[in-house]
């Protein structure tokens, strides 16, 4: 009886329970949708509980909660600036246009005084500050004359009065950051979505929870949600206005149970867009999103709608935000979007695999009882983020294979496709292995097959079948030119110096007396004391000391409650000086920051401060919220910063014994006048609240786990001042190879082309002197490689950038790059040249045996090339023996912490390893052509020995199929610019 009571229960009330469930995440509980009559909302017996929409959507909803990219972006969809608008929004700066069909905007309007925005100095006496009164008003004539004179030079301190007014605008080229103006509530969200046949199986799905989340985010700001599905030009379908009430529940749930198919072609959905901008005015202050695979024709609609589609935009600001699925680019769609977002293919559990020749596959897709998500392929594991494996010189490659990543029922849908090229030793011709030949250049792979593409150490290339090569008996002569090929590479060997001389001399360079590395026990002690206490904060620990030692001053930026304040006391602590500290606001005065003036001063008509206690006298300062700072302030604050020096009175310029300052903040600066105050911050750093792990061991600490006393501080005191005065004197005698002033000068490139961020002359010198303070704390002579990586502390404009400029260094830190290349293209001309010469004299290279003296000069003029070549190729070889050593040492580097600095030794030093070998072999390579130039070698043997010599030293390069579908621009950052350059050739041959 229970079973079958419970069993009608729910076949009455199941379908009802899941279905409120679902409304109440998707339109919240306060909805309305539910009448028992069912007259206005949905009653019990309704039978939308029994529609087909309701089956996916838990698993659209499961899927949507991985995606906190997409909710941000919905939210920031159909914002635009307004002076009436009441919240405020960042925003992608735009200049004013004389122009008044262009894009509304917003600027500040001085002359509107609707809201105080800070202070200033000026001579109004209706804004004045009630201080500035009280000087009027004062008994002492000489008060009363100093507000004369203030108000006569506009210097009276007042309230600053602003508004907003609506302009015209246009894009400005490279905005370096965004600003906050006042937003207005935004029009309907569009969707515009891509349901042609390509856009089904899980594309189909993450297309789905992108119309569920704009349901869902239309709803919680208010907002309508239109949905726009097209497949050909005829056929854009629109959802209609799906909202809170019974017509828009129903509507999602036809567009949920939906199925695609069709065609690709987005003009539809633009014309209806265009169509309704024109009888409807709140699709003008909408944004439109594009979700398709991009498989889009090039150029994705004509140039009729195109151009109608650019007068909107600028006319009223609309942007269309490309959302890619499948895929992380498409030609088609950037032509057309504003923006194109890619996240979503993080979110894919397979992509398709196409490799070699096109392969298609029909996948199909289901939901289980559990709302779980399967497929056919749910083995294939790791295949989006598999390693490329790449070689870096001729006879060195590397294994690939698929086998150990793909299951046994897919293997026979896929095939490789290896692009290489292979000089063939009988011919010295180049052959594409891409031809059907008899070595085979596709391999299927089957079940029982091994690695598909495999390479030996020394080159030579495996197959399946081992094919027993008919040995010959050689001749007399070619055992001779064998023997002398071995004894002149044996020679090279032997010839190239070992690395005891570049390690020995980086160890003696540090062990020097007057070394400054035999005082770091210092320096571990001073970032030991300051990280005492606190928890996952060593980075911002070693920053600090860093800062002071180097005179210059850090800014952290973070939520409050991140123990920046504790930093900088703890450094104030170490330096034993006065400590400063202030919280500024917008209506921070000069008084509570330089001090306050001096009456005695002024009855002998002195403008003077009384500075004992404030900015002008600390040693160590923090300064909380520094980019507040109003205009009242910010130039006496900038020369304080960057020059030590505070004017005090007329012709007294007071000298400040600050050896750093300590910002914080919880946002950076969203105006170009805080630009310079942001430039005297050297170091920077984003502060995080600690992790879960941290957070529990930061509970569990007790009070008193400081173990520093304080004769350690008393005594650490006058250490730190003598080291930081012997870093100073030192830094004169550290220098700067043109190779690292090279790279900081790529670097800078890099940072403006590709972040759009400015960096000043002054900040990167600055740069430099830092560079030459941690050479010189390490006790070396020279700013090296390892100490670079500090610049992704020092040139980034927003936190989110200091993690591209890492990973540029990491790609780009590396000793003489282009060395090898240079001297491998010099060289093939020099070796091709003297070859043609040793023909033309028989072999003879001394003028014994009848050559003419032209040619033999010319052979001795090769050799002394070949000679400045090697000699270019050792020093770059110690360049590299030096940099690996270091690298080895880098975790006890004084101020990298050890997660960065082990992170950055196990990415630099293979790759620097490998380096060596590939200088190795060049310098074998081109002594090997000496030796084989000098009288060493017999006449007869000379011409054979130069044409192996020749063919023996070209080199191939084997690229994965991933990496020959790269972008231009993805190549770009991932390989150097030789790899580069190689990369463009198999590109360019490379048949899908």
């Amino acid at each position: 009886l229970a079973k079958t009571v419970a069993s009608d229960v729910f076949q009455e009330w199941g379908g009802v329970v899941r279905g409120v469930s679902l409304l109440d995440k998707v339109f919240g509980y306060n909805h309305g949708l539910l009448d028992l009559q069912g007259d206005v909302g949905f009653g019990i017996e309704d039978g939308v509980w029994q529609h087909n929409g309701w089956q996916p959507m838990p698993a659209l909803q499961k899927q949507l909660a991985s995606m906190p990219e997409l909710r941000d972006l919905l939210s920031l969809l159909g914002r635009r600036p307004t002076a009436r608008g009441k919240e405020m929004r960042k925003f992608r700066p735009r200049k004013r246009s004389a122009s008044m069909e262009d894009t509304k905007g917003v600027e500040i309007d001085p002359i509107d005084p609707t809201s105080v925005s800070g202070l200033t100095l000026s001579g109004n006496l209706a804004t004045m500050l009630p201080n500035e009164a009280v000087l009027l008003r004062s008994s002492m004539k000489s008060l009363r004359w100093l507000f004369l004179a203030k108000k006569a030079e506009e210097k009276l301190l007042s309230y600053e009065l602003s508004g907003w007014t609506d302009v015209p605008t246009k894009n400005m080229r490279k905005p370096r950051r965004s600003v906050h103006l006042p937003a207005a509530s935004g029009g309907p969200l569009i969707i515009c979505l891509d349901t042609s046949w390509s856009m089904t199986g899980l594309r189909e799905i993450l297309a789905k929870s992108v119309v569920l989340a704009s349901v869902i985010a239309a709803n919680s700001q208010g907002r309508e949600c239109r949905v726009v599905s097209f497949s050909s030009s005829n056929n854009a379908v629109e959802s209609g206005v799906i909202s809170c009430n019974a017509e828009g529940v129903r509507k999602l749930l036809d567009f949920l149970s939906y199925s695609f198919g069709g065609g690709t072609d987005v003009t539809g959905a633009l014309k209806y867009v265009l169509d309704s901008s024109s009888s409807e005015n709140d699709v003008s202050s909408s944004d439109i999103i594009l979700v398709t695979d991009g498989e889009l024709p090039n150029p994705p609609v004509s140039n009729a709608i195109m151009a109608k589609l650019d007068t909107l935009k600028r006319q009223t600001g609309v942007e269309v935000h490309g959302l890619l699925v499948g895929r992380k680019e498409s030609a088609a769609l950037d032509s057309l979007c504003d923006q194109v977002h890619d996240f979503l293919v993080h979110y894919e559990s397979l992509q398709n695999v196409s490799i070699g020749k096109k392969h298609h596959s029909t996948m199909a897709y289901s939901f289980h009882g559990k709302s779980k998500l399967t497929s056919p392929l749910t083995s294939v594991r790791g295949w989006s983020s598999r390693p490329n494996f790449r070689a870096l010189a001729h006879r060195r490659r590397f294994t690939f294979g698929l086998t150990s990543v793909l299951s046994d029922e897919d293997m026979n849908h896929i095939k490789i496709e290896t692009q290489s090229y292979k000089k063939d030793r009988r011919s010295g011709t180049k052959r594409n292995r891409f031809d059907d030949d008899d070595e085979g250049s596709v391999y299927d792979l089957d079940e029982g097959g091994g690695s598909p593409l495999s390479f030996t150490a020394d080159g030579s290339s495996k197959t399946k079948s081992n094919t027993e090569t008919d040995k010959t008996e050689k001749s007399e002569y070619v055992l001779r030119v064998e023997d002398s090929i071995n004894d002149i590479r044996g020679t090279a060997k032997e010839s190239i110096n070992s690395d005891i001389g570049a390690v020995e001399e980086l160890q003696n360079e540090i062990d020097l007396v007057n070394s400054l590395w035999s005082k770091s026990y210092i320096l571990s002690d001073s970032i030991a004391f300051i990280e005492s206490g606190l928890i996952e904060r060593e980075v911002e620990a070693r920053l600090v000391v860093l800062a002071m030692v180097s005179q210059e001053h850090v800014l952290f930026v973070g939520p409050p409650g991140t123990s920046k304040s504790v930093l900088s006391a703890k450094l104030a602590q170490l330096c034993g000086g006065p400590f400063f500290q202030r919280l500024f606001t917008r209506f921070t005065t000069p008084e509570e920051l330089f001090g306050p003036l001096s009456l005695r001063a002024l009855e002998n008509d002195e403008y003077v401060r009384c500075i004992d206690g404030f900015l002008p006298t600390a040693s160590v300062a923090f300064i909380d919220e520094i980019f507040k700072a109003n205009s009242a302030i910010l130039n006496t604050l900038l020369t304080i910063l960057n020059e030590r020096t505070f004017d005090n009175g007329a012709g007294k310029r007071v000298a400040c014994p600050l050896k750093c300052v300590v910002g914080a903040s919880n946002e950076l600066p969203d105006t170009e006048e805080l630009d310079a105050l942001l430039d005297r911050f050297l170091l920077r750093a984003q502060v995080n609240p600690v992790s879960d792990a941290g957070l529990i061991q930061l509970l569990s600490q007790s009070s008193n786990s400081n173990i520093f006393d304080d004769s350690f501080v008393n005594n650490m005191a006058s250490d730190l001042e003598a080291l930081v005065t012997d870093v100073s004197c030192s830094l004169g005698t550290i220098t700067m190879d043109e190779s690292i002033c090279i790279l900081i000068r790529d670097l800078r490139t890099f940072v403006r082309d590709e972040l759009g961020v400015y960096i000043s002359d002054r900040r990167l010198v600055k740069a430099s002197r830092l560079l030459r303070v941690s050479a010189a704390t390490h006790g070396r002579s020279r700013v090296d490689y390892v100490d670079c990586l500090l610049l992704q502390h020092i040139l980034w404009q927003v936190p989110e950038q200091r993690l591209a400029i890492r990973e540029w260094l990491l790609d780009h830190i590396n000793p003489g790059e282009s060395i090898v290349e240079q001297s491998k293209f010099l060289m093939r001309g020099i070796a091709s040249e003297a070859a043609s010469l040793v023909k033309t004299t028989m072999g003879d290279v001394t003028g014994e045996f009848g050559a003419r003296e032209k040619d033999i000069e010319s052979i001795k003029s090769i050799r002394s090339g070949i000679k400045e070549i090697e000699k270019m190729l050792q020093r770059h070889r110690y360049d590299l023996v030096r940099h690996i050593q270091l690298l080895e040492q880098l975790p006890e580097h004084l101020w990298l912490g050890l997660d960065e600095s082990h992170a950055a030794k196990q990415h630099l030093l293979p790759l620097s390893k490998s380096a060596l070998e590939v200088v190795n072999e060049a310098l074998i390579d081109a002594t090997s052509f000496e030796i084989a130039l000098s009288p060493k070698v017999e006449n007869d043997l000379r011409s054979s020995i130069l044409d192996i010599l020749l063919e023996n030293d070209n080199d191939a390069m084997v690229f994965t199929y991933e990496e020959l579908n790269l972008s231009l621009k993805e190549a770009k950052k991932k390989f150097d610019s030789v790899t580069l350059r190689k990369w463009k050739a198999a590109k360019k041959d490379f048949v899908v």
